[in-house]
C-alpha cells in the first residue's frame, strides 16, 4: 500500500510524439447504453474525470452498489469489460435490472399503461395516482419482477427530483413531482440497457460478501460508489436502501477494500470528501473530482462540490 496522495484531477497529457497513447485510441465504442434510472449521486457527469483514474485495458469488473449504473453502461459502451458482476443491496434495483435485462418488451408494455394512465389525469388525479402506486409496496401486494420494476421506473421519473429515497422500512417515501411532461416510457433508453445487461450477471448481495464473489468469479477491477458520508447533519442522504449508511458501515466498507488490496484486486471507490473517510483510507491514492450537485430545494444550494476517488493504484499492481 502506498502512501496516500492527494491531488485534483487534471486534463490527460497529449501523446509523446511518435509513441500511441492508448486512452486516446480506444476499441470501436458501440452505441451508448445510459441508465434507465434517474439516481441521486449518479456518476454521468463524472465520467471523465473517473476514466482517467481507472486501470488500463479490458476489465473482469464488479460494482457493488450498482444504483443507476452509469459506469457500467459507460464501460460496456466502450467496449472496455470482459464480465461484469453487478450487485445492490436494495431488492427494487435488483428487479428493474433483471426486467430491463431479460423482460424489456414486456416493461415497456406496463410503463405505457402507467404512462397512460398518469398522464391522462388533471394535476390533482396525477398525483393521487402517483401516490396510490407508491403505497402498494411489493412486500405487501407480491408481483413479478416487471411488475415490481415498472412501479420503480414509474415512481423515479415522476417524484420530486428522481429522488429513489426509502425510509427505515424500506418503503420509498419522495414526494410527487408535478412534472408537466414526464417521459415515463423511454423505449429507446430501455432497450440499450437491456443489451448491456444481458453481458452482466447481477445479483443481490452485501459488499461484504464481496472479496468471495470477486475470488469465485476471477474478477480483477471493483468500481464502489456507497451511500455518502455526510460532511455535515443537514447533506446526509444515504438512505436509498432503507436506513442509513453508518459510519460503522463505512469503516467495514474500507476493510473489505484491504481485503481488495491484499488480492491485488484493483478498486476505485467514489465518497464525501470528509475527515472520516480520508482517515479511513489513509495509505490508499486519494483523488479530487469536482461533482455537480443538483438535489438542493434551493438553487444557492447547487453547484459543484469537491469529492474524493481513493483507488489502491500501486507499484506492483499493473494500472
Amino acid at each position: 500500500m502506498t502512501t496516500a496522495v492527494s491531488r485534483r484531477i487534471q486534463p490527460a497529457h497529449p501523446p509523446t510524439p511518435g509513441k500511441p497513447d492508448l486512452r486516446l485510441v480506444p476499441a470501436e465504442p458501440r452505441e451508448r447504453a445510459q441508465p434507465f434510472l434517474k439516481w441521486v449521486g449518479g456518476k454521468s457527469k463524472l465520467l471523465g474525470q473517473l476514466s482517467e483514474l481507472m486501470p488500463h485495458g479490458p476489465l473482469r469488473y464488479a460494482e457493488p452498489f450498482v444504483g443507476g449504473g452509469a459506469v457500467f453502461f459507460w464501460l460496456w459502451s466502450q467496449r472496455r469489460l470482459d464480465t461484469a458482476l453487478l450487485c445492490d443491496l436494495s431488492p427494487d434495483v435488483i428487479a428493474a435490472c433483471e426486467a430491463v435485462r431479460n423482460r424489456p418488451g414486456e416493461l415497456l408494455q406496463a410503463l405505457d399503461l402507467h404512462e397512460r394512465a398518469y398522464l391522462r389525469c388533471d394535476e390533482e388525479g396525477r398525483a393521487a395516482y402517483f401516490y396510490a402506486v407508491r403505497e402498494r409496496h411489493p412486500a405487501d401486494h407480491p408481483v413479478d419482477d416487471v411488475a415490481r420494476a415498472a412501479r420503480m421506473l414509474f415512481l423515479n421519473r415522476t417524484c420530486f427530483n428522481g429522488l429513489w429515497r426509502e425510509n427505515s422500512r424500506g418503503r420509498f417515501n419522495s414526494p410527487h413531482g408535478r412534472y408537466p411532461d414526464p417521459k415515463i416510457v423511454q423505449e429507446d433508453k430501455v432497450r440499450a440497457a437491456s443489451e448491456a445487461l444481458k453481458d452482466a450477471e447481477i445479483l443481490r448481495a452485501d459488499f461484504r460478501a464481496l472479496p468471495e464473489l470477486v475470488a469465485q468469479r476471477g474478477l480483477d477491477f471493483v468500481y464502489l460508489d456507497p451511500p455518502y458520508h455526510p460532511v455535515s447533519v443537514t447533506s446526509s442522504f444515504n438512505a436509498y436502501s432503507g436506513g442509513t449508511f453508518s459510519a460503522r458501515s463505512q469503516a467495514e466498507l474500507a476493510d473489505t477494500c484491504r481485503q481488495l488490496d491484499a488480492m491485488n484486486v484493483r478498486f476505485l471507490l467514489s465518497n464525501s470528501d470528509c475527515p472520516l473517510i480520508r482517515d479511513l483510507y489513509r495509505g490508499f491514492r486519494i483523488d479530487t473530482v469536482q461533482a455537480p450537485r443538483s438535489v438542493n430545494s434551493r438553487g444557492s444550494g447547487r453547484g459543484d462540490v469537491g469529492e474524493v476517488a481513493i483507488s489502491n493504484r500501486r507499484p506492483g499492481l499493473a494500472w
